[in-house]
């Protein structure tokens, strides 16, 4: 029986809340949390999956343990949602593991998260520990993980101490110093400010850079996103490195001999995760908003594959 609490993050999606769900059963965790957003009231049929989503993870528990359970009556938003839910989570216990609806994960996933949080439960600069990794297959270090400024939220964990910084608005964190941020961060920090995107995530990801905090890193990915395609809120478009991925488990843990940033891995992630292309990112923005627009673009570059085969 897993120790360490778990908190669930679930929407409208039960065949995919399900599927981590089950690996979350595998461990049998001794305090389950589980958070719902609630439906949106002009999105026809959500109501009900909302509700069978709900249903269906109560009705799977059939272990021994404590549920709690956060189910909101109606929607608030991702970024509401999410940060209230893990505003709920860390007020009740000291550290826990996050998974939202669509990460899952390698049973590894929970004992590295759980080693993790035991070994550097009072090292304070060490604030997140996640579950993935985007390194294509690069080794870093000689250890099982390295140390990175990037927290990603594909399956994470943390400590009640680190979310204590965390701010929605970022409104504390509006002097603190950019230096390090690239221009696609710089903008992604300027859309929070100005509240155009909904979001919790880059709040977080801003939280743990301002203040120097680190993120333990898997040396392999230890978490699948499922949620990719039309009904993801965030992720309808896949992206070129998501393919380059490396999954893989970490049954036994070598620790690194020293605990230190790894700057070139932060280096490839800033290249490959983050690109600062601003003319390109804000081109992307207005599509994405704009229905006719995403679809026409869908269906351009699905032409263009064709003549590339054909050719």
């Amino acid at each position: 029986m897993l120790q360490t609490p778990v908190l669930l993050l679930v929407f409208n999606r039960p065949h995919l809340a399900m599927q981590v769900f089950e690996q979350i059963r595998l461990q049998q965790p001794a305090q389950l949390f589980i958070a719902a957003d609630g439906p949106r009231p002009r999105k026809a049929g959500e109501h009900a999956l909302c509700k069978q989503t709900r249903e269906q993870l109560l009705a799977g528990i059939d272990w021994p343990c404590e549920v709690h359970t956060l189910f909101r009556p109606a929607n608030m938003g991702c970024g509401k949602a999410v940060s209230a839910a893990l505003d709920w989570f860390f007020h009740q216990v000291e550290e826990g593991i996050i998974l939202e609806d669509d990460c899952l994960p390698d049973q590894t996933f929970f004992t590295f998260c759980e080693a993790m949080l035991h070994r550097y439960r009072h090292h304070e600069t060490v604030m997140h520990i996640n579950g993935s990794n985007f390194q294509a297959g690069a080794q870093r270090g000689e250890g099982s993980y390295y140390c990175s400024r990037f927290s990603h939220v594909w399956g994470w964990a943390s400590w009640r101490r680190a979310w204590r910084q965390y701010d929605y608005s970022l409104r504390i964190y509006r002097d603190a110093p950019r230096k390090g941020l690239n221009a696609r961060l710089r903008y992604e920090l300027r859309a929070i400010n100005h509240k155009t995107t909904d979001t919790w995530d880059v709040q977080w990801f801003m939280t743990v850079w301002f203040n120097q905090g680190w993120a333990i890193t898997p040396n392999v990915c230890l978490i699948k996103n499922i949620g990719y395609g039309k009904d993801a809120t965030h992720t309808r478009r896949v992206h070129r490195w998501f393919h380059k991925i490396v999954y893989g488990k970490i049954s036994s843990i070598t620790h690194p001999a020293k605990l230190a940033v790894d700057t070139a891995a932060d280096r490839y992630s800033l290249q490959t995760l983050f690109p600062s292309n601003l003319l390109v990112i804000s081109i992307k923005r207005i599509v994405k908003k704009n229905t006719l627009l995403y679809s026409l673009c869908k269906r351009i570059t699905q032409i263009a594959v064709i003549i590339m085969i054909c050719n």
